[in-house]
């Protein structure tokens, strides 16, 4: 019940920053929506919602049950807490086993095939990668501060995450993000191009991340690398001062 609760009042609140953005409920109104005061924030809170179960990774539900379960709650029909929970859980937990048994079987399929291409190489821990654009020669070390842009997808060519889209360049330690991108980016020069396919282990593993990362989930990304800052260099530079 925490669960249900916990989303009427995002809902509440997301309706309500909308309401004091100083927008009037003819900008942007959905196709269909009437301007309806009650029909604008009935459509809100429904696609609240919907956001909310396409972002937990609940799957085909029914839309049928879920109404019933909203009309129960708006009329007072309690509900166990204990067996809300034991059931919610059971259920989450055999989806998260089998989309991870799933995505494992499609990512050993991948990599099998992906390794045989031409350019490919295939490292000690898993991870594969093809240089696309050689660089000026320097390449990160493991605790390297890069300037990347980068895409990513999962391996049926969703993309999940683009800083060509927000137009704009991400700056890190290597040492801060997941071991695929740790390992891959010292295989690319400066200036270069790369291709990463990371299998999940070396990625977000058996928990996956957010809504379209998925348990076992192997990930492919392209990335260029503007610049990058060796702590090995930068201590050779200033001994030479």
């Amino acid at each position: 019940m925490k669960t249900i609760k916990l989303f009427a009042l995002c809902a509440i609140a997301a309706v309500a920053m909308t309401a004091c953005s100083g927008k009037t409920s003819n900008e942007k109104n959905p196709a269909g929506i009437t301007n309806s005061d009650v029909d604008q924030v009935s459509y809100m809170v429904g696609h609240q919602f919907g956001q909310y179960i396409k972002g937990n990774n609940f799957g085909a539900l029914s839309f049928a049950q879920i109404e019933k379960g909203i009309k129960d709650a708006i009329a007072g029909v309690e509900v166990d807490e204990e067996t809300f929970y034991n059931t919610m859980n059971e259920y989450m937990e055999k989806r998260m086993n089998a989309l991870k048994e799933k995505n494992e079987a499609e990512a050993a399929k991948f990599f099998e095939e992906n390794g045989k291409k031409e350019g490919v190489v295939t490292t000690e821990s898993g991870l594969q990668y093809k240089i696309v654009r050689a660089g000026n020669g320097v390449k990160p070390v493991a605790n390297s501060d890069v300037k990347v842009c980068y895409e990513g997808k999962l391996l049926d060519g969703t993309v999940f995450d683009s800083s060509y889209e927000r137009n704009d360049t991400v700056s890190f330690n290597l040492n801060q993000v997941i071991k695929g991108w740790g390992e891959g980016l010292t295989y690319c020069e400066e200036g270069g191009e790369i291709l990463l396919w990371i299998p999940s282990e070396l990625a977000y593993g058996e928990r996956g991340a957010g809504g379209l990362i998925g348990p076992g989930s192997a990930l492919n990304f392209k990335v260029e690398l503007i610049s990058t800052e060796n702590p090995e260099e930068s201590e050779n530079a200033e001994k030479e001062k």
